[in-house]
């Protein structure tokens, strides 16, 4: 069935309205065509939850004050799409002035609704955070990271702390993403990033006040590739 094919038959696990959201977005938008199925089927309920939780600390951490929730159904309101704007902030601009959040519409969605709305603005702050700070977060770690945290019981609190901590070590490294924590879990991580990432690693631990060691911390992530 090939690559796309596949991906949204993972999508179809998800929820049939679910897929019919997003489809209706993608259709409007090339740029989230290569993102979202992805993003959909490597973070699968429950993990959105925590992704998201991830996705907000990292992106406020770095200047992009975003809530993936509400950015979904301004974008699924939208008649407009990224690609019609110079420039992704040139685009949130225009949902800001055009589709302004509306918490009682967005209320009056079904829970499926509402996690399409979730996915497609997870897309669009990652999106957001790529082209204005340089950095990317790459759903496969993301998802990597969410089920890590979510077999070591960490609370919101402390996955967002972990999440800020780690991609904030990153960038400061010289990392322009998130990928080296993917090949680490999957142990194609290059023996001269290995100690970066793990200091990366640690930095994120400290800064969630967890019990669990960096070592531990890895082995988690890699149990759950």
């Amino acid at each position: 069935m090939g690559f796309f094919g596949d991906l949204w038959d993972g999508l179809c696990d998800v929820c049939k309205t679910v897929v019919s959201v997003i489809s209706d977005t993608l259709k409007n938008s090339v740029l989230l065509q290569k993102l979202l199925p992805i993003l959909s089927v490597v973070i699968p309920p429950p993990f959105d939850a925590i992704a998201v939780v991830a996705i907000m600390a990292i992106s406020s951490a770095m200047g992009v004050e975003e809530k993936p929730d509400q950015l979904g159904w301004q974008m699924t309101e939208a008649d407009m799409k990224p690609e019609d704007f110079g420039s992704f902030k040139e685009y949130k601009e225009y949902l800001d002035r055009e589709y302004p959040f509306d918490q009682e519409r967005y209320d009056y969605l079904s829970d499926e609704q509402k996690m399409a709305c979730r996915y497609v603005g997870m897309a669009g702050t990652m999106q957001e955070l790529k082209e204005s700070k340089g950095f990317e977060l790459t759903p496969e770690s993301l998802g990597i990271i969410a089920r890590g945290a979510a077999s070591l019981n960490w609370s919101n609190e402390q996955i967002g702390a972990f999440a800020k901590g780690l991609a904030l070590s990153l960038s400061n490294s010289g990392a322009a993403s998130l990928s080296d924590v993917k090949a680490l879990a999957h142990g194609e991580l290059d023996s001269g990033k290995f100690d970066s990432v793990a200091s990366a690693i640690a930095a994120g631990a400290k800064e969630a006040g967890v019990k669990q060691s960096s070592n531990d911390i890895i082995a988690s992530l890699q149990e759950n590739v």
